[in-house]
């Protein structure tokens, strides 16, 4: 019975490590309505349950993936929290206020084509300048900001994981907000391309992980930054994606995942949208806060976490399992790892409407179940393009 136990365990990651990807357009996929109507494109794998909020604040949901593209349902229009508070001409002065925003990179690798003339590298992407342009703004405005500069290559399934260790270290400094600073892997530039205060520049996408408890706190604060925008600087904000997974924003609620840009978009765009993004995000946080909470800016500074490849705030603290349980509780071991892939195997293939389908599905929620530890990594010189 042991014997047959392993050969089905053993047969099951095997099906895991051989799947081969959906066939896709760009390396991307497309998003439709029931009609046909073209919505957006998504540089991850879309899934049924993930949520879709338009620039015209349309709600979607996905109901079916199919090869590269995935029908969404119409779901109504989604009401933006009322920001009738911005036309007042001051607010009242508030003096004992602590404004903190914590900024890191979880896919350190990701740059700008046309600008830096790759789209990927093995040392640190130029994604750091970006959410360094946003830190400044954001401290010009009186808020004290933490930018790791902590890299988590490689750009694969376990990079969520890595940064998760950065995240936590920035927690210490008891943030009001956590930013995950990314760029798109959409090859169109005009997904993202806008023309803002008569300048060429960069629309943003808001992402929030529908897999944790702060889900609705956080789609809540990405609806504010959504409607301060869409008065202040309509056009900034180009969408709100509610997918699968966390992306760490679990770990503090009005944590929200940026993506500024696509790959294929000149670097110069992006960075001239981040003093506007600062100012979004600091009246989606502080309202219209003034007096001395609001003339720090020259008494704070970027404070940098300058070692790349490790946090220095601190160390992380998981306690390594104790070794040598004993002979029931690996054989307990397998067993639940046998039903595991068999359950995810039989999930796959209900929600994908096909046993390749399925099978892709099933090894991809191994992988991140994993942090990347088991499933398909992607192989030196493979494409790295997609946040």
């Amino acid at each position: 019975m042991k014997k047959i136990m392993m050969l089905l365990l053993a047969a099951g990651l095997i099906l895991f490590l051989t799947r081969s990807g959906a066939e896709t357009v760009g390396g991307c996929w497309r998003i439709v309505a029931q009609d046909g109507t073209y919505l957006t494109d998504v540089a991850e794998e879309p899934e049924a349950g993930d949520q879709y909020i338009s620039a015209d604040n349309r709600l979607y949901e996905i109901v079916h993936v199919a090869g590269a593209e995935a029908v969404a349902e119409a779901r109504g229009s989604v009401e933006l929290p009322d920001v009738g508070w911005l036309d007042a001409d001051a607010a009242l002065p508030v003096s004992a206020l602590t404004r903190r925003i914590a900024l890191y990179c979880t896919h350190s690798d990701e740059s700008y084509e046309p600008t830096d003339g790759y789209y990927t590298t093995t040392d640190r992407g130029s994604i750091y300048e970006v959410a360094q342009a946003l830190a400044e703004g954001l401290s010009e405005r009186g808020a004290e900001t933490f930018l790791s500069d902590t890299l988590h290559h490689p750009h694969d399934a376990g990079a969520y994981r890595r940064s998760r260790q950065t995240a936590v270290q920035l927690l210490k400094s008891i943030p009001d907000c956590l930013l995950d600073i990314h760029r798109d892997g959409i090859p169109d530039p005009n997904s993202y391309a806008a023309e803002l205060g008569g300048q060429p520049a960069s629309k943003v996408r808001i992402l929030v992980g529908r897999g944790n408890q702060n889900m609705e706190v956080n789609k809540e604060f990405a609806l504010l930054v959504k409607a301060i925008a869409d008065r202040v600087y309509p056009g900034l904000i180009k969408d709100i994606y509610m997918g699968r997974g966390t992306f760490n924003q679990d770990l503090l609620p009005r944590s929200i995942l940026l993506e500024c840009g696509t790959y294929t978009l000149e670097k110069e765009r992006v960075l001239r949208s981040m003093d506007m993004m600062a100012e979004v995000i600091d009246r989606a946080l502080y309202g219209g806060v003034t007096g001395s909470a609001g003339q720090m800016a020259s008494d704070v500074t970027v404070q940098r976490d300058t070692q790349p490849g490790g946090v220095t705030i601190g160390q992380s603290d998981t306690v390594p399992a104790e070794a040598g349980e004993g002979k029931g509780v690996g054989s307990g071991l397998v067993w639940v790892g046998v039903v595991l892939i068999i359950g995810l195997i039989g999930y796959g293939v209900l929600s994908a409407g096909s046993l390749g389908g399925g099978m892709r599905k099933a090894g991809r929620n191994l992988s991140e179940m994993t942090g990347g530890l088991i499933g398909k990594k992607p192989a030196p010189g493979e494409d790295h393009r997609h946040s």
